[in-house]
């Protein structure tokens, strides 16, 4: 089975050229309510709309209590200039015994189409391979979000297929889209 008890010990700080991806704190709660509230974002990810501040501050209290039972890791997505949360990333479904996480991620949409997301995912997919062990990334898409196909695509996922109706979102059946990447694929990662 993946040991992530060295992945698990502090939460894993990630830099990039423009980015500082860190924990999720309280504090938080605000501008992810902006992100999280949002219909364009949230449309094809499989949970409701946030309406309220205690909704996001309830996510915010998953994600820590679920770092600290070892099963996701989330960061959030802030530049280096400025601490305010622009989305996340990171592994909401983490399964050792098959060395396996899912990916997620979501971002204000007022930051789409400036490469923060492709940056983020690149990053936490290299580190998800390489730091923390993992044999394959997941990453399910609803067909109705091309644009997420397309960055996974650019990172370097591989597309594997569609299950049918196989997610209930927002009051209607969805495919999901599957794509992954296996760390004999790490080179990929672009």
């Amino acid at each position: 089975m993946l040991d992530l008890t060295k992945s698990f010990n502090t939460f894993p700080i990630i830099q990039t050229e423009r980015l500082h991806l860190r924990q999720l704190v309280p504090g938080d709660a605000e501008a992810l309510l902006v992100v999280f509230s949002d219909p364009k974002v949230m449309a094809g990810h499989g949970t409701p709309v946030h309406e309220s501040l205690v909704e996001t501050l309830r996510l915010i209290d998953w994600y820590t209590r679920a770092f600290t039972e070892k099963r996701a890791l989330r960061w959030a997505i802030t530049r280096h200039s400025d601490n305010t949360v622009l989305g996340t990333c990171g592994y909401h479904e983490i399964t050792a015994y098959h060395h396996r996480a899912e990916i997620g991620y979501e971002l204000a949409s007022a930051e789409w189409r400036q490469g923060i997301m492709s940056e983020a995912v690149r990053a936490v997919v290299r580190f998800g391979l390489e730091q923390m062990g993992f044999h394959r990334i997941e990453a399910i898409v609803d067909p109705s979000n091309p644009a997420s196909a397309n960055l996974l695509r650019k990172v370097g996922f591989t597309e594997e297929g569609y299950l049918r109706e196989r997610f209930f979102d927002n009051g209607r059946f969805v495919n999901d889209w599957f794509f992954s990447i296996l760390a004999t694929e790490v080179d990929k990662v672009r």
